[in-house]
């Protein structure tokens, strides 16, 4: 299935700044990036009132060896957690260990023929998700 994605949406900015008397917003790809971060760092479960599957699990990993294999464990559960947005239906997910014990996360999401987005977050040793 091919989904054509021409708006990605539009939220408050996380920075909760004001623009012109209002809260400053973000659209399209920059709206999916803070979209994304914000799903990662939220706990699945913990906004069960108003959305039935939002938030990941990546807390429940810390502690963990950091290894291949808790990586390929990581990388199921933030395939599961990003498919519960219908804007990541084509994507790819990459899981890389760095030498600090961070985690690079990368996101390659493909809208169509013509339209892709690359993100990369960083998890830091605290069990927070940051833009890279």
């Amino acid at each position: 299935m091919d989904v054509k994605i021409n708006e990605l949406g539009t939220d408050i900015h996380s920075s909760w700044n004001f623009k012109d008397g209002d809260l400053a917003t973000i659209t399209n790809d920059d709206n999916l990036v803070q979209a994304t971060k914000n799903r990662l760092n939220t706990r699945l479960g913990s906004s069960e009132y108003f959305y039935s599957e939002y938030g990941s699990v990546l807390h429940r990993f810390h502690g963990w060896r950091k290894n291949e294999t808790t990586l390929k464990f990581m990388e199921i559960a933030l395939t599961d957690s990003l498919e519960q947005d219908p804007r990541y239906s084509n994507f790819k997910l990459n899981l890389e260990l760095q030498p600090d014990k961070r985690v690079k996360i990368s996101v390659h999401v493909v809208y169509d023929d013509d339209t892709e987005l690359d993100m990369d977050y960083i998890l830091n040793t605290d069990g927070t998700v940051e833009e890279s």
